[in-house]
């Protein structure tokens, strides 16, 4: 379902000129290589707030754009290893970058975002740009909060039996079946009642028989955990290739753009966050 959606499109990663996009462009480089796809490598400036007030020989158009293409090169140089004989599409472009990116994310398969920090410093951090383009994108986002675990290590998913889960879990086996790894799906409650457990679960349970059936070759288990679905999350990710949630969960306000699961484990999660949106 998902890989016939985005099969010939790009993966698009922003880059800024800080290490944590730098470190996006080599998780978006890899995961070109094994889509067999097409990098676009973006950067966005802006001009000064009120150009207008500005005589013309104050700033230089063309020295900005030059300026954000050394941007692009300097990302560039630093993932040469892994965006070697990748088919690469460089683009600056003039306007904000959350604006940009979403535009971008329209055409893409996914689009890939850093965080400001590194390691523990990035730990409860989330920048603006990385924030509004998971929470506004047209296609799945992955959010490089670390470099994630092993080349083994598994994909986790975050389910709670909703429509959207069946979307998330597409994402899920599709990643975990190209890189050959295992998933684990995790049901999260914060009930100790069995019966506020046991009807999720079972939806959980179905839905993950149609999709071992579709990737058998994908090492498949799941996981109730009690507590907080944040803390649950994170928990069970900390060691995890990617971890996958959906926009919006069971517990998302109506209306909302990013429900309060997704955006705490943006927030906390160490590996690479992948954003599920539902289908258009």
């Amino acid at each position: 379902m998902g890989e016939r959606l985005t099969e010939g499109r790009p993966v698009t990663v922003g880059v800024d000129g800080r290490p944590g996009g730098v470190q996006a462009l080599h998780w978006a480089a890899a995961e070109a290589r094994a889509r067999d796809a097409a990098l676009r490598v973006v950067h966005a400036y802006q001009l000064p707030i009120a150009p207008a007030a500005y005589p013309p020989g104050d700033y230089d158009v063309y020295a900005l754009d030059e300026a954000a293409q050394e941007v692009v090169a300097g990302a560039m140089a630093e993932a040469a290893p892994e965006t070697g004989g990748l088919p690469v599409v460089e683009v600056t472009a003039e306007g904000n970058a959350v604006q940009v990116l979403l535009a971008e994310s329209g055409s893409a398969a996914l689009v890939v975002v850093g965080t400001r920090g590194r390691g523990w410093l990035a730990r409860g951090v989330l920048g603006s740009c990385s924030a509004g383009v998971a929470a506004r994108a047209h296609c799945t986002v992955v959010v490089v909060r670390g470099p994630g675990g092993p080349p083994d290590a598994p994909v986790v998913v975050g389910v709670d039996g909703t429509d959207l889960s069946d979307t998330v879990l597409a994402f899920a086996f599709e990643h975990a079946a190209r890189h050959g790894v295992g998933l684990r799906a995790v049901l999260c409650s914060t009930s100790d009642a069995e019966a506020d457990v046991d009807e999720p679960a079972r939806a959980v349970a179905e839905a993950l028989a149609g999709w071992r059936e579709k990737y058998p070759d994908v090492r498949t288990d799941r996981t109730v955990v009690r507590g907080r679905p944040v803390d649950g999350l994170v928990e069970e990710s900390a060691q995890a290739r990617l971890l996958v949630v959906g926009a919006r969960g069971r517990h998302a306000l109506a209306g909302t753009l990013l429900g309060s699961v997704s955006q705490g484990v943006l927030r906390e999660a160490s590996v690479p966050v992948a954003v599920v949106h539902p289908a258009p």
